[in-house]
C-alpha cells in the first residue's frame, strides 16, 4: 500500500539536527525524493521550487514558523498535504490553525507506530487526487504535477522535445494526434523553417525507446496515438 508513495516527494523542515537525520532517514525509504530544510526561510524556498506533494514541517522554526510556512503555502496550493510536528505545549497554537487542512499533527517526540500509520493516512489523502497520475503502462507513471516520468519508481529523463511530445500525445490519449500538431507542439520555430515528417518520425522513436512498454501507434496517413 504504501508503495505508492514513490510516486510522491516530500518537503522536511526541522532545526534539530539528530531528530532531521533520523526522520530523513525514514522518509528515504518511503518517498520518490525527500526535500530538507532546517529553518523556515529554507523551506518555504524549496516548496517554491519544487512543489512537493506533502509537507512535514515543526512547528517551531527559525525565521517562518511551521505554521506561517502552512498559511503561505494554503495562498496557492490546496491540494499538498500537510502534517505538523508540535511538542504537548504547543498544541493551542493549532487550535486557530483549522483553515490549513492539516492532514495531521503529530506530538514529539514521535512514536514510530503513529509515524507508520501517518503515512498510510498519507496515502488515502493522495488517493483521493488521482488526476495527478496517469498510468501509461503497469510500471510507467506519468506526473502531471511535477511533469516526471517513472519506470519501475525509476525517474526517466526526457529531453524537451520528447517532453512536449509525451506531454501532446497524454492529452490526447486514445486519439490520434496529427503530425501538423506534433511539429507545432514540440519544435518552437515550426511556424519559422518547415519541420519534416522524418523528424517527428524520429522524435517518436526515441519517445518509444524510453517507453518500451508503452504503445505509441503510427496511424497511416493521419498521425500518432497513444494507447
Amino acid at each position: 500500500m504504501l508503495n505508492i508513495l514513490k510516486n510522491h516527494t516530500i518537503l522536511y523542515v526541522e532545526d534539530e539536527p539528530q531528530i532531521q537525520a533520523n526522520i530523513t532517514e525514514y522518509l528515504e525509504s518511503y518517498f520518490a525524493t525527500v526535500y530538507v530544510a532546517s529553518d523556515g526561510k529554507e523551506g518555504l524556498s524549496l516548496y517554491e521550487e519544487h512543489h512537493p506533494d506533502v509537507l512535514i514541517l515543526d512547528i517551531n522554526l527559525p525565521y517562518f514558523s511551521g505554521l506561517e510556512i502552512a498559511k503561505k503555502v494554503r495562498q496557492k496550493d490546496q491540494a499538498v498535504k500537510i502534517v505538523m510536528l508540535t511538542a504537548h505545549t504547543e498544541q493551542e497554537k493549532l487550535l486557530a490553525a483549522t483553515e490549513l487542512k492539516l492532514t495531521k499533527y503529530l506530538i514529539k517526540p514521535l512514536a514510530p507506530k503513529l509515524f507508520k500509520e501517518t503515512m498510510h493516512l498519507l496515502v488515502q489523502e493522495l488517493r483521493k487526487n488521482p488526476s495527478v497520475f496517469v498510468n501509461l503502462s503497469a510500471t510507467c507513471v506519468w506526473n502531471k504535477k511535477q511533469e516526471v516520468l517513472r519506470i519501475n519508481d525509476i525517474r526517466v529523463l526526457l529531453t524537451e522535445k520528447e517532453q512536449r511530445l509525451l506531454k501532446l500525445l497524454i492529452e490526447h490519449k486514445n486519439t490520434t494526434v496529427s503530425c501538423e500538431d506534433i511539429m507545432v507542439t514540440v519544435w518552437e520555430d515550426a511556424l519559422e523553417k518547415e519541420i519534416s515528417h522524418n523528424s517527428v518520425k524520429n522524435q517518436i522513436s526515441h519517445l518509444r525507446k524510453k517507453l518500451p512498454d508503452v504503445s505509441i501507434d503510427a496511424v497511416y496517413g493521419e498521425g500518432y496515438r497513444l494507447q
